[in-house]
């Protein structure tokens, strides 16, 4: 049997949502800790949320870094993964002691933009924007992903919500979900409701397809 379908919540700011998040079912609490981000914070801060939240796997998300830098910030934020953005998959060690994964943007059409990480590590597809990394709130044509998810892990990132996330399950079977913005009622401040409404729509879908198997 298919383990079940991972459910994350980033852009974490504040420990309330945070707890919120865990009580409502998550799994992974993201936290950004380097890029320009309205949701950015201080790897103290993070390890401070994930200190108080006492569960889930903590994620330290950053963009174009080293791996000296990517495991000094994880490790000053407390996180058991790191996300990484606009970091090229060929050129990181083997020997890195935390599970990485690796965004790829993919764009309107369905095209990726970035090099396919290897097996070894998770592959994140997010909405491919010029002007940032993640947290557009767009969504792309998950089904295009459906063959990659059919030969290795994938997390979907973009637009999820409560509204289209058991969709997005459906028609990919994804190793995990990923939802930020849409999940806030203003940038970093996550709205209950909303969670509560993602995380409960995934596990749904996940029970579904495992009726269907």
């Amino acid at each position: 049997m298919r383990p079940r379908v991972v459910v994350k919540v980033c852009g974490l700011t504040r420990a309330e949502d945070a707890a919120w998040a865990l009580s409502c079912g998550a799994d992974w609490l993201g936290f950004i800790v380097r890029g320009e981000s309205p949701r950015r914070i201080e790897p103290e801060q993070a390890a401070a949320l994930v200190a108080a939240a006492g569960g889930g796997v903590p994620v330290a998300v950053m963009v174009d870094v080293t791996p000296e830098q990517a495991l000094d910030l994880a490790h000053r934020s407390r996180a058991e993964r790191v996300q990484l953005h606009r970091v090229s998959p060929r050129t990181w060690p083997a020997d890195f002691p935390l599970p990485c994964s690796f965004a790829v943007g993919v764009t309107d059409e369905g095209m990726l933009v970035g090099e396919e990480p290897g097996p070894e590590h998770l592959m994140l597809l997010d909405t491919f924007a010029v002007e940032r990394d993640g947290g557009t709130g767009r969504v792309w044509p998950w089904e295009l992903a459906r063959p990659l998810a059919a030969r290795r892990d994938v997390m979907l990132a973009g637009g999820l919500s409560g509204e289209n996330v058991a969709d997005a399950i459906r028609m990919v079977r994804p190793f995990g979900v990923d939802a930020s913005s849409a999940l806030e009622s203003s940038p970093g401040v996550k709205d209950p409701e909303r969670v509560r409404r993602y995380v409960e729509a995934a596990r749904m879908s996940e029970a579904q397809l495992e009726d269907a198997s």
